[in-house]
């Protein structure tokens, strides 16, 4: 089938006519199969065609398809957030759900300007990010994005806030006497000493960074002296958990592998089970209470708001996640999974590190003496993907993940129901694709051995 002149091309690259998935598998027109070693951009997480998403969704259309939050209440919404709320834990216990990450982004921070207007703060309407990183691909969700080439094409229309530096461990500086978790908590310190804390309303940061930063796991101290922080300075904290959450990395949602706990958290992508379109905000109980008094129904909403369908999907995806026992599956077999993905890094020294939890992994290019960046010039990641694509396992970029302007990396993040046989068909299609970007890097390594020796920094794992 000759691709369609009508539809607006996605990628420069010629893509494949997908005409059938199931499990961790995508076939083609030819009949050739795919890994989607990456759930897509991390959404697929019950695996393609999974029969309990289609019978909840056949189910709930058969019941009522549609109805307007405004018009009417509808069980599948309630349901959800019934279930999420006990998962989300810490107080977190009023929900609003939305068709996308970028939504759920604004719809938080819209929330975080209603809660210190209703405080009697309205000039505390500022948003801090990190540094390399991605809240969505709206206005306000761009303007809140760390890393710049998301908003590069529409500066004209999106406001940045401030930034504070992300918690990368790679290539950190670390004194004698240190660790980089203390240099992390350190920068966090001093970053909050410079920001106008009058008029920032909340920190918006991801439980582990996505696709801007390649995968980014806060170091342990990092959230929490990231809560004491903003309770010393009046600001909200809102948790980025679009790609981490929903049993990414073995918990419900990645802040839970910490003792802190965020004012707003909000949720994509898997919540549907990567099938449907579904995201949303949960707020705790002070910031809704003291929202309600001025606010007492949400004023702000799109036309699939609570949508039944999607709920009902919803509602799926944690029976599923529930019932086949698929989180400790992902804790046990992800660290298995961390370990091979090291041992790749020992057999090809151009992957300067291997960072992740659960099923959520990064993979970074450096230089493998001096841990540099590979030249931007070079658009390692865009090599990376289509050597990937042409061994018929699917990855996602992570470009700039260094610093904005330089790093090259993808992340690997397989269904979350994905079986022994594909995760190690799995590796085998990574450790091809590999092989195959050696000459890529072989005249830098030659330059790079008769180097004057190693750069020191704390690295991750």
């Amino acid at each position: 089938m000759e691709t369609s002149k009508a539809l607006i091309p996605a990628s420069v690259r010629t893509l494949p006519l997908a005409v059938a998935a199931k499990g961790a598998r995508i076939f083609d027109e030819t009949g050739l199969d795919y890994i989607d070693a990456s759930s897509g951009p991390l959404a697929v997480i019950l695996g393609h065609g999974h029969p309990r998403l289609l019978a909840a969704l056949a189910g709930q259309f058969g019941a009522v398809d549609y109805v307007h939050r405004t018009q009417f209440r509808n069980a599948a919404a309630e349901q959800l957030a019934e279930l999420l709320t006990v998962r989300l834990g810490g107080g977190l216990d009023h929900v609003l759900f939305t068709s996308s990450g970028s939504e759920a982004n604004e719809i938080a921070m819209k929330f975080a300007h209603m809660y210190w207007a209703a405080s009697g703060h309205p000039d505390k309407h500022r948003f801090v990010s990190a540094s390399v990183s991605y809240h969505g691909n709206t206005a306000g969700a761009l303007g809140a994005s760390g890393q710049p080439r998301y908003s590069a094409a529409f500066r004209p229309l999106v406001s940045a806030g401030e930034r504070i530096r992300a918690p990368q461990v790679y290539r950190l500086p670390v004194p004698a006497g240190s660790t980089a978790a203390r240099e992390c908590v350190a920068r966090l310190r001093e970053d909050f000493a410079r920001l106008d804390t009058r008029r920032t309303a909340a920190v918006l940061l991801e439980g582990i960074g996505g696709s801007g930063a390649g995968v980014l796991v806060p170091p342990p101290g990092f959230l929490e002296e990231l809560r004491r922080l903003c309770d010393d300075h009046d600001i909200l904290w809102i948790c980025d958990e679009v790609m981490s959450g929903f049993g990414r990395t073995g918990t419900w949602f990645a802040f839970q592998h910490s003792a802190a706990v965020p004012d707003i958290v909000t949720f994509a992508k898997g919540a549907g089970g990567g099938a449907v379109p579904l995201g949303g905000a949960a707020l705790s109980g002070q910031v809704w209470e003291q929202i309600a008094r001025a606010h007492p129904a949400m004023p702000a909403g799109h036309t699939f708001t609570n949508a039944p369908l999607a709920c009902a999907a919803g509602i799926a995806t944690i029976e599923v996640l529930d019932e086949e026992h698929v989180l400790p599956r992902v804790t046990a077999k992800g660290g298995w999974l961390g370990e091979r993905l090291r041992e790749l890094r020992a057999e090809f020294p151009f992957v300067g590190d291997v960072r992740g939890l659960g099923y959520m992994w990064g993979l970074e290019f450096a230089d493998p003496v001096t841990a540099a960046p590979p030249d931007p010039a070079l658009d390692v990641t865009g090599k990376a993907i289509a050597a990937a694509a042409a061994h018929r396992l699917i990855l996602y970029p992570a470009q700039f993940c260094a610093d904005g302007t330089a790093g090259d990396a993808f992340l690997l993040a397989p269904p979350l129901t994905a079986t022994d046989e594909e995760i190690d068909e799995l590796l085998v299609r990574l450790r091809v694709t590999l092989a195959s970007l050696r000459p890529l890097f072989a005249a830098k390594t030659e330059v790079s051995e008769r180097s004057e020796g190693p750069l020191t920094s704390g690295r991750g794992g």
